[in-house]
This record gives C-alpha cells, sequence and structure tokens, in this order.
C-alpha cells in the first residue's frame, strides 16, 4: 500500500471538513439545548488533539502522516489511536515502522469484509524489551487465514501475541529493542 502524497490544499480541505463536521454536530446539539451531548464532543475533540499531538512528537514523520490521514480515503477499515507512554528511542526507524503497518493494515484491507463495519485500534507504549502495539479489529473478517498467514510470516524478529484471526481480535507485536 503506498502512501499517497498529500498537498497543503489537501490536508487543509480534510481538516476544514472534519472540523465543519464536528462543529455542525456542536452547533445541532446546542440548538436542541443537549448540552450534556456538546460537552462530550468537546471532550472528545481535546482527547483527539492531545493524541495527535502526542503522535507527532514521536519524530516518526511518515508514520504519523499514515495514522493522521488514513480514514480520510475509502479504507474498508478505520484506524483509531491512542498514544500512551512512549519512549521514541524505543520505536523502529520511521521507515522500517510505516514499512511494517502500511503491509499490515494491506493484510488486514485484505481479510476484511468490505461491506463490514470494520475497526482497528492500535493503542502504542513501550516496555522494557522493546515498543508495544496493540492492534484491536472488531468487523468481519472474510480471509481468516490471510492475517494469520502474515502475523506469522511477516513479523520476523518480532514477538507476536495474541493472534486470534477471528471477528473480533487482539493482536499484540513488540518490536524488540536495536
Amino acid at each position: 500500500m503506498k502512501m499517497r502524497e498529500w498537498t497543503t490544499v489537501d490536508v487543509l480541505r480534510h481538516a476544514r471538513h472534519d472540523w465543519l463536521n464536528k462543529v455542525q454536530l456542536i452547533k445541532g446539539y446546542a440548538s436542541l439545548n443537549k448540552m450534556e451531548k456538546v460537552k462530550n464532543i468537546v471532550e472528545d475533540i481535546i482527547r483527539e488533539a492531545q493524541q495527535e499531538s502526542k503522535l507527532s512528537n514521536l519524530h516518526r514523520s511518515e508514520f504519523a502522516e499514515l495514522l493522521l490521514t488514513y480514514n480520510w480515503e475509502g479504507h474498508t477499515v478505520q484506524i483509531a489511536y491512542e498514544i500512551l507512554d512512549v519512549d521514541r528511542n524505543a520505536l523502529p526507524d520511521d521507515g522500517e515502522l510505516t514499512g511494517w503497518m502500511n503491509h499490515f493494515l494491506a493484510a488486514v484491507e485484505d481479510a476484511a469484509d468490505p461491506n463490514g463495519d470494520n475497526r482497528l485500534y492500535l493503542s502504542v507504549s513501550t516496555l522494557p524489551s522493546g515498543a508495544r502495539f496493540f492492534f484491536e479489529f472488531s468487523g468481519t473478517i472474510k480471509k481468516r487465514g490471510l492475517l494469520a498467514g502474515f502475523l506469522e510470516n511477516d513479523c520476523p524478529g518480532m514477538n507476536v501475541i495474541h493472534a486470534y484471526p477471528a471477528s473480533a481480535f487482539p493482536v499484540e507485536i513488540i518490536f524488540p529493542k536495536a
């Protein structure tokens, strides 16, 4: 899966679209006097901005671009991420990490039912042994063996834990420290 080259105008157009959707939700709930809903949306916006900041502070620009822009295109799977306590020095280099992530996402996309409501949650943290990437998928898998094969064959030197390719599954990948 090749990353798209985003122009400044492309990025601004997508960001503006996302913000307008959020502002319209706030405006709609405010006009209905549903202030608890407004408060929840504002809290979600703050949480999302904090996560984008943490992602940007990893100093892995290609990886950050991949996660920040992934949902802007018509993918079978929508992703969400959370950056926990991360020592960026324990992460793989940007090219290696982004390349692996592109291959992993392509495998998940190929395995998922294109008509399903497919969501992939990623949390990133570090352990004394290396960088921890925990994925949790919910949706419909149509090709169970494809993802299992990827996890067995395309994760050399990585510790793959809890790989259960089914309708919902967790996968934990540990990139060992270099």
